[in-house]
């Protein structure tokens, strides 16, 4: 059970720390025009934005039954938010660039971090002064989708009303970047509300309503190499990303237990957000500088690059099942919104 939690949770974190393959290819363009490289890092990320967004909003559930008063259920899931074509590439032209261009004006297509695992295509940057450099933008990850695993535990508290949280400690290391999960669901019953009575036991099948909140966080620092002071102070630059992918989704649930299965259909609203940033302090020569004069040789770029966004705000329509066998549950779902997506897992539970 260990090395599966240790399996779901590195897997998150690769899927986190793509971020930082762009930091490498954008870094002489941030150190150029903050505003080019805050719109390139923008259409490469965006799909890790918007699938995580989709993950961190799926699988609290999988039917509509609460759970009775201190009845309990564990259960590891994991979602791959599958990106649309239309998000595994963006056109370079279209975003609006200042003072950066395809090198070759008929190569403007560049992978984003779900696209091909090739090179995107060289851009050149251009000062006011004439001066020009070129480098080459990051490829993709080869992957379409976005995985993002979820350890939940879900009690029963009042009648009709179970409670579900989600939680982790900060984990991780230093290679792949630290996160620490925290999410917390709600989901109640309203069968014997819209059925009072005699009534609500002919009624086949059981209706509930969920709300939930779940939140990412992660920061991945970069090479001691990188923290240092190119101005020879020594001072740690605290170079690093760190990012807050934020999510609510409310519910409509409607299922029917058969036996050992229990199929469901649910409608829910989505949203979610994304907080991140290329952060601490970055030393660039200034180009102004002339040895002797009074100009600084070095300038410093704090905090250059940052994200702030509504990812996701929309409905989305769900279909799953859970078997159950004794304790064991087996878990799946299917979800279709602008990203589909695909929840699976395995947990055990004690009671109803």
């Amino acid at each position: 059970m260990e090395k599966l939690i240790k399996f779901y949770f590195t897997v998150l974190l690769l899927s986190l720390s793509l971020g930082s393959i762009a930091q490498n290819s954008f870094t002489e363009i941030v150190k150029t025009n903050l505003a080019d490289a805050t719109k390139l890092g923008e259409a490469y990320l965006n799909p890790l934005f918007k699938g995580v967004g989709v993950g961190i909003n799926s699988g609290w559930y999988n039917s509509a039954k609460a759970k009775n008063l201190g009845k309990f259920d564990v259960r590891f899931v994991g979602t791959a938010a599958i990106a649309p074509q239309s998000d595994r590439t963006f056109d370079i032209n279209s975003l609006g660039l200042t003072n950066t261009r395809p090198t070759n004006p008929n190569l403007s297509i560049a992978p984003t971090v779900v696209g091909k695992n090739v090179d995107g295509p060289s851009v050149k940057f251009s000062d006011n002064n004439g001066n020009s450099t070129s480098f080459v933008l990051p490829g993709g990850s080869g992957l379409s989708f976005i995985p993002s695993p979820q350890l939940q535990v879900t009690v029963g508290v009042i009648k009709n009303t179970d409670v579900s949280v989600r939680y982790t400690p900060k984990i991780g290391n230093y290679e792949f970047g630290k996160m620490q999960v925290l999410g917390i669901g709600a989901k109640h019953e309203i069968t014997p509300l819209l059925f009072p009575g005699k009534i609500g036991k002919l009624v086949p099948i059981d209706i509930a309503v969920a709300l939930a909140y779940n939140q990412i966080k992660f920061q991945k620092d970069f090479d001691g190499a990188d923290q240092q002071d190119d101005s020879n102070s020594g001072k740690d630059l605290n170079q690093r990303i760190e990012g807050k992918f934020s999510g609510v989704t409310a519910d409509l649930i409607v299922s029917k237990k058969l036996s050992v299965f229990t199929p469901f259909a649910s409608i829910s609203y989505n949203t979610s957000k994304t907080d991140l940033g290329l952060l601490g302090d970055y030393k660039i020569e200034n180009p102004t500088f002339v040895v002797g004069g009074s100009t600084e040789q070095y300038l410093t770029l704090t905090d250059p690059v940052k994200y702030n966004q509504n990812d996701i705000s929309g409905f989305r329509g769900n279909i799953g099942f859970e078997l159950r066998f004794a304790f064991f549950r087996l878990y799946g779902a299917y979800s279709i919104a602008e990203y589909q997506a695909v929840t699976g897992g395995i947990g055990f539970g004690i009671g109803k």
